[in-house]
């Protein structure tokens, strides 16, 4: 079920009052009229206009006056208002009948008022779903639930999101979102929908793939990993780095026992022909090629290399250092299949197909 809340827009004057009857009385006959600027349908503003009210026609002296019920019977004097003209902020009296009371030659009369009444709305609501904790690399969305408004601006914890000024937004972080919004009526009132829903986003980081040299390194936070290939888990792969043997579609999921294991985007891997370091990979010869019981590596010299051999899966199957000569590896003890051979050599590393069969 979503969460919401209702919205609602009306004029205050015509949610609360009745169509009332306003009672003055002709006394001098006075023919003025109270201008009204600037002009609204029915005399409705926004919270923030400021209104004008004058008389333009000269008299002795004048009085200002205001009442909720429109009967003279109950005027309310407005302090200081004693000018032709008075400006009124709507904001401060929400609706209201105004009225002057003139005087010319010893004669007072309060003439026909003016009513001014201003919009009113209801803070605005967010729907959501009622599920609060995600895992990272998850998302919920919330939205308006009512209505449609002139502009949108999210808020997560108390602060603007750039850019997040539609009537959804998809969370992707721990905190507070509030909703704030303007309606059409009144562009520069700002509703707020108060104290919005909190989410809480738990677990590592969605890890992202990232090669350097042919090796796959897993950026995140987490303790542990488990890389995938083509969608298969690749046993034993369990670490932040993995060298892969094989092209195809590699993945990466990190844990730290929260229960969450966000998978990072597909990374796409393609064995294009080894890149060897031109001065000394030729020098190295891998036989026989295909091996049976054994492989042989002769390097170009007494220095000292590091050999490991690597399965389909990119797992390691066999590992020699700090070989100085002739170097043979069992390749008996190993099924047959393709294999890489990766050789380490003055700070860099070749890598050399081999295949085992007997």
């Amino acid at each position: 079920m979503k969460h919401l809340y209702h919205q609602l827009a009306a004029p205050l004057l015509a949610v609360l009052l009745m169509p009332l009857s306003v009672k003055t009385a002709a006394q001098c006959g006075f023919e003025a009229e109270i201008s009204l600027f600037p002009q609204a349908p029915q005399n409705v503003y926004c919270p923030y206009d400021t209104l004008k009210l004058s008389i333009t026609e000269p008299f002795d002296s004048y009085q200002w006056y205001y009442n909720f019920d429109g009967d003279t019977a109950n005027l309310i004097p407005i302090d200081g208002a004693t000018a032709s003209s008075i400006e009124i902020p709507i904001g401060a009296y929400g609706f209201g009948f105004f009225f002057v009371e003139l005087t010319r030659d010893s004669c007072t009369e309060v003439i026909e008022p003016v009513v001014a009444d201003s919009w009113v709305f209801s803070p605005i609501a967010v729907q959501h779903d009622p599920q609060n904790t995600y895992c990272h690399g998850d998302s919920t969305i919330i939205s308006n639930a009512f209505g449609a408004y002139a502009s949108y601006q999210w808020l997560r914890n108390g602060v603007p999101i750039d850019g997040a000024n539609g009537p959804q937004y998809v969370v992707r972080e721990s905190g507070e979102y509030v909703l704030n919004a303007s309606p059409f009526e009144c562009p520069l009132t700002v509703l707020t929908s108060g104290i919005g829903p909190s989410f809480t986003f738990t677990g590592p980081t969605p890890p992202a793939i990232e090669e350097v040299d042919g090796l796959l390194y897993a950026n995140s936070n987490a303790p542990s990993y488990q890389w995938a290939l083509n969608g298969v888990d690749i046993p034993e792969a369990t670490g932040p780095t993995y060298q892969p043997a094989v092209s195809g579609i590699y993945t990466v999921s990190a844990s730290d026992g929260s229960g969450c294991m966000p998978v990072s985007e597909p990374y796409t891997f393609q064995l294009t022909g080894l890149k060897q370091p031109v001065s000394w990979a030729p020098g190295f010869v891998l036989s026989p090629n295909p091996a049976g019981e054994t492989l042989t590596i002769t390097g170009p010299s007494d220095e000292g290399f590091d050999a490991r051999i690597l399965n389909a899966a990119g797992q390691e199957v066999i590992r020699r250092q700090h070989a100085t000569g002739p170097l043979a590896l069992p390749a008996g003890q190993l099924p047959e299949g393709n294999y890489i051979c990766q050789i380490f050599f003055r700070g860099e590393r070749a890598s050399y197909p081999i295949v085992v069969a007997r």
